[in-house]
């Protein structure tokens, strides 16, 4: 459940990337007079590029054509391992399991080569250009959460089967441990009370008779240990 929970989100937060741009590449000019002149380059990880100038017009002058197959590779590669996902959860055996390495294998090698690919680039590829600043938007940092994401959630899946000696051990220690702590966690206040301690009661008895000898007859009846109060007269 946790390998699940763990690719899901990771694939969710790599889909955010089909959609949104993860770097843009700003450049500011100085000009003569009292504006400052320059343009924004959007680029998305699977390939495609927007420019727009400082007011936020486009340039059609640096309009490509949109990488289309890039897109659909990350799409089906995405879809693809949600459904490996899916099937190891429907069916917990060797079988799911193998569905679900190949498919988080293929989105992790897919992240994974985009995160590289835009932190490893150099700037000075584009030329000097004075006032150039590289920003990572929050699509881009989505991405590098969800490349950590499907590793573990990778991790989870493959190393118990390559290496079921140290998996087992590690799962005993967490087991152990989950334990110790359930054994001393504080008394939960919502959990019901003990049962509560029998209440004495009065026991009644027999009325002590009378003396030997004496003439008069002893009634007989019950003593309570403990008579109600006599109210006073009116």
């Amino acid at each position: 459940m946790a390998t699940s929970a763990l690719g899901g989100s990771g694939l969710l937060l790599a889909a955010s990337t089909a959609v949104w741009p993860t770097r843009i590449l700003a450049v500011r000019v100085p000009e003569v007079g009292d504006f400052t002149k320059g343009y924004e380059q959007s680029i998305w990880s699977w390939g495609r590029q927007f420019v727009y100038t400082s007011d936020g017009v486009p340039l059609d002058a640096f309009a490509q054509p949109d990488p289309v197959a890039r897109l659909v590779l990350l799409v089906v590669v995405l879809l693809l391992a949600a459904a490996g996902v899916t099937a190891w959860l429907l069916r917990p055996g060797l079988e799911g399991r193998l569905l679900a390495a190949v498919g988080l294998a293929l989105a992790l090698a897919t992240v994974a080569a985009s995160v590289f690919e835009r932190v490893s680039f150099d700037d000075r590829s584009l030329g000097l250009q004075p006032g150039l600043v590289d920003i990572t938007t929050a699509a881009g940092w989505l991405e590098v959460a969800a490349a950590v994401l499907l590793a573990l959630a990778l991790a989870l899946v493959v190393v118990p089967v390559a290496l079921p000696g140290p998996a087992n051990a590690a799962s005993a220690r967490v087991s152990a441990a989950a334990a110790r702590l359930a054994g001393r966690r504080p008394t939960d206040p919502a959990e019901p009370a003990s049962a509560a301690q029998p209440v004495a009661r009065p026991v009644a008895t027999w009325r002590e008779g009378t003396s030997p000898g004496s003439t008069h007859t002893p009634s007989v009846g019950f003593r309570d240990d403990d008579e109600p109060p006599q109210r006073p007269r009116g």
